[in-house]
């Protein structure tokens, strides 16, 4: 679970904390090394949450390339079994640097999803038999 999840109130806190540093009594190298400390966790603080908004935000948006590459790996393949469906996805995630639901749902919504959930290649199967 992520920081953001489990303290959702931890830059606040931070930045209470440091103003509390500054204002208190306390020896001056106790203090500078707080301050110093303080500083760091709200600057890293920060940063981790814009690399989290950054890869939200890449996960939301598929990008030409992607779709390209993903449409290329799937092209008339049919999954024969669920263990087959589930290795087209997992190799595809690992290959793009995506979650494995977001690549089985883009498949499926480019017309793909029988290469990528034996559901879906079952039901093909009888009227390609007809």
């Amino acid at each position: 679970m992520p920081d953001e999840m489990k303290h959702p109130r931890r830059p606040a806190a931070l930045h209470a904390a440091l103003r509390f540093v500054i204002t208190s009594e306390m020896p001056s190298e106790h203090k500078a090394t707080l301050i110093e400390v303080l500083t760091q966790a709200i600057r890293d603080e920060g940063a981790a949450s814009l690399r989290r908004e950054a890869a939200a935000h890449l996960q939301a948006e598929w990008q030409e390339p992607e779709i390209v590459q993903l449409k290329s790996f799937l092209h008339g393949r049919i999954a024969k079994s669920w263990q087959h469906a589930d290795e087209c996805v997992m190799q595809l995630a690992a290959q793009l640097h995506r979650d494995p639901v977001s690549v089985r749902h883009k498949a499926t919504e480019l017309g793909l999803g029988t290469a990528v959930d034996y559901r879906v290649a079952r039901e093909l199967k009888p009227t390609r038999e007809e």
